[in-house]
């Protein structure tokens, strides 16, 4: 029975966390086994597409994820290039130094994502998890210098080496209490009736305006900016003046 698999693009920036970790894992991997290693000469390039080969691939399984590795030529090819052949090498040495460099790689990734590596012999999942994008898969391309490796992985493995972040879910206040505790201003008016515009061209500093309004009649609440909210009587308190709301809108 084929286990299901997570639908789902990575996004963005676990893809540059990947990417900074292969560059990493990658040179002190190349440090160790190319004889002509310059760390200007490595390098990744994440791919949108996975591009087919007629290479052998070595998988291993990792923890619950999958990672294949495919080298240009086949494992006779890295084996001759790490040891700096100008030609091609094809012997079982040059094989088997190939073969055990790419097991060195696989198992720097695995402890990366602190999970044990398996040999995968022949792959039964059978859906190329690890070659798909739209599962969640990352595919990149390992330069060694004119020498390059294929890299694929699956997102079990994507996760265990840039694992996604949890984010607790924010609080959320209803817009009854988030307008509740909301501070506004508040004006009372005091209607004085109607004059000619003429007239306060004379108005003078001490004049005294008498209203038509009574000191009985309700004055306006009004929130600033807004229409009236409420009637009220104007008083006066201790120390300061006050107004009794008499009925609201």
């Amino acid at each position: 029975m084929i286990d299901p698999v997570r639908f789902g693009w990575l996004g963005e920036s676990r893809r540059i966390e990947l990417h900074a970790l292969l560059v990493r894992e990658v040179s002190e991997w190349s440090r160790e086994w190319w004889m002509a290693h310059s760390a200007a000469a490595i390098d990744v390039y994440p791919l949108d597409e996975w591009a087919s080969v007629e290479e052998s691939p070595a998988t291993w399984r990792v923890g619950a994820g999958t990672l294949q590795l495919i080298p240009h030529k086949g494992e006779a090819a890295l084996g001759s290039h790490l040891a700096a052949h100008l030609e091609d090498d094809a012997s079982a040495l040059a094989a088997r130094v190939g073969g055990r460099s790419l097991a060195d790689l696989a198992s720097r990734l695995g402890r990366r994502a602190g999970a044990p590596v398996q040999v995968v012999t022949e792959d039964k999942n059978g859906v190329g998890a690890y070659q798909r994008l739209e599962l969640g898969a990352y595919m990149a391309t390992l330069s060694l210098g004119s020498y390059t490796l294929a890299l694929a992985m699956d997102r079990a493995f994507a996760d265990l080496l840039a694992p996604p972040k949890h984010y607790e879910k924010a609080a959320l206040t209803s817009r009854s209490q988030a307008i509740n505790g909301a501070n506004v201003s508040l004006e009372v008016c005091i209607p004085l009736g109607s004059a000619q515009l003429s007239q306060l061209d004379d108005l003078r500093i001490g004049e005294v305006l008498v209203g038509d309004a009574l000191l009985t009649a309700p004055v306006e609440v009004r929130v600033t900016g807004v229409n009236t909210v409420a009637f009220a009587r104007l008083g006066e308190g201790e120390s300061s003046r006050v107004i009794t709301l008499t009925h609201s809108i």
